[in-house]
């Protein structure tokens, strides 16, 4: 079971181990369902060691919604009744290996005292480098993808300021079931995220770029970095004047034994296409459930999104949409 976590940074794809930790697969995976980590920020950047992601408020203080440091999907489910718990009990097994591993991924616990059992919510660590110690109060259910430790990488080399956040932010665009065992959510819909506006962070290399923008007030500088981080955010831009191609289609959920030429020869009907990619694992070559269509033309390409997000290929109900990569302009 496999999530892809779209970031200003990159792609990272997770694997989770749902049949041994069910209550924090479901926990995570349901989050990602109802769109709670959309626009979320990075933080607790420790180089060497890990990185955090999951307290909707780091980085985005101006939100009128999920005003909250630490949720449960059972908090959102009850965050209407008074009575609703934001965090849920967590899974009695936990690892027991003594040292924490490169790319392995979990929830941080909350333990009120010694006699209560662990609480979790959304807060989630990423683990950025091999560690001879165990981590304390984490509960590990998933890894990292080999084809996506490159960007842990990257993170790791990051500076930070004294609250230990990336100087420049590293932001979730969107979350991607690429397989759920779960039934999904009933009478629940997708979160609407506003755009954050205020605390948001830009390279400095993009404002030495372009100092002819800069006007005398320092009022007027915080204003263009700020809107030019949103619109990254929002449309993937990593520099003004550039979109991504309007010929590709994202597509995933899909059956690890569905071939590129399968795929290919479904979506044909609508026009002449170029390429179809299937991403696999570097090491064990298996098909990560998700990949590129590559059409000639813009008007095949939104043909195809237009009649066949929610088809069923090889009996996987897949989701497509239009690409945000920049890998195929």
């Amino acid at each position: 079971m496999s999530v892809l976590i779209e970031t200003t940074l990159g792609d990272l794809v997770i694997d989770l181990a749902y049949e041994n930790y069910k209550i924090e697969s479901y926990n995570f995976l349901k989050l990602c369902e109802m769109g709670f980590y959309d626009r979320q920020c990075f933080y607790d950047l420790q180089k060497g060691r890990s990185v955090m992601f999951g307290d909707a408020l780091v980085g985005f203080e101006d939100r009128k919604e999920l005003r909250t440091h630490n949720m449960s999907i059972k908090g959102l489910e009850d965050q209407e009744s008074s009575n609703g718990s934001q965090l849920i009990r967590a899974t009695d097994l936990l690892s027991t290996s003594q040292r924490t591993r490169k790319g392995q991924f979990g929830f941080k616990a909350v333990n009120k005292d010694d006699s209560t059992p662990q609480l979790i919510g959304s807060q989630v660590v990423l683990v950025l480098n091999d560690l001879e110690e165990p981590m304390q109060n984490m509960i590990f259910y998933g890894e990292v993808t080999v084809e996506s430790q490159k960007l842990l990488k990257i993170m790791n080399s990051l500076e930070v300021d004294d609250m230990k956040r990336p100087l420049n932010d590293i932001r979730i665009k969107k979350t991607y079931l690429v397989f759920d065992p779960f039934p999904p959510l009933e009478n629940v819909h997708r979160l609407s995220i506003s755009l954050p506006l205020r605390d948001v962070r830009i390279s400095k290399e993009w404002l030495e770029e372009h100092r002819d923008l800069w006007d005398t007030r320092d009022e007027i500088l915080d204003d263009i970095k700020r809107k030019e981080l949103v619109f990254e955010i929002a449309s993937d831009v990593p520099t003004m004047g550039i979109k991504p191609s309007e010929c590709v289609l994202f597509i995933c959920k899909l059956n690890p034994l569905t071939r590129a030429k399968d795929i290919a020869t479904i979506f044909h009907r609508f026009g002449e296409i170029n390429s179809v990619e299937i991403i696999r694992d570097k090491l064990s070559g298996r098909s990560l459930g998700y990949g590129f269509i590559e059409f000639k033309d813009r008007r095949s390409c939104e043909e195809s999104y237009k009649q066949m997000d929610g088809v069923l290929i090889d009996d996987k109900r897949i989701h497509v949409n239009f690409s945000q990569s920049f890998k195929r302009i």
